[in-house]
């Protein structure tokens, strides 16, 4: 009796130290996770080289250049501006796509920009797609597909943030 109650008191130790463990890792890996998309997207998205090839590719790429050989057609500095860009998006679009950020979060904070930024670079893509013969840029195409078909106030709303005029959680 006294080596089959023993016994129990292990498996049920052994049990709960399992469980301790896996959830101990999966909160590590969670926070080293939340680490990198700190540290590596907004970095990035921070970063005043990165703002200014934004603004560039916002307001002056299709003045300058028609997409017709895709982004690696452009010349310099426009090519690497171009690439910096999508690649930025492409970045957070692929942590998102992984599940690594939460999509309320990535699109709370990204929802405008993924929408122009995509919006002016599509052409730029596509002719990418066609030059490469290959995919390029899928994973922030597809963010930019769910930023279009929800609104930035459903995403905030659902967030439980509030605005002064407009949006509260209760819907």
């Amino acid at each position: 009796m006294y080596n089959a109650a023993t016994l129990a008191v292990s498996l049920i130790a052994l049990l709960l130290s399992c469980f301790a463990t896996l959830r101990q890792t999966r909160h590590a890996r969670s926070a080293s996770d939340m680490t990198m998309v700190l540290e590596v997207a907004m970095r990035n998205i921070r970063d005043k080289e990165f703002q200014s090839d934004q603004r560039y590719v916002l307001t002056e790429l299709v003045r300058d250049h028609a997409p017709d050989g895709g982004m690696d057609a452009l010349p310099e500095p426009a090519r690497s501006m171009t690439r910096n860009v999508a690649f930025t998006y492409e970045y957070i679009s692929i942590l998102y796509a992984l599940g690594i950020v939460d999509s309320r979060v990535a699109l709370g904070i990204f929802h405008f920009r993924v929408n122009q930024v995509w919006e002016t670079l599509e052409p730029y893509i596509r002719a990418e797609r066609v030059a490469r013969r290959a995919p390029c840029c899928p994973f922030f195409e597809s963010l930019y597909l769910q930023a279009r078909n929800t609104p930035a106030e459903e995403i905030l709303r659902s967030l439980g943030l509030r605005s002064v005029r407009g949006f509260s959680p209760d819907g």
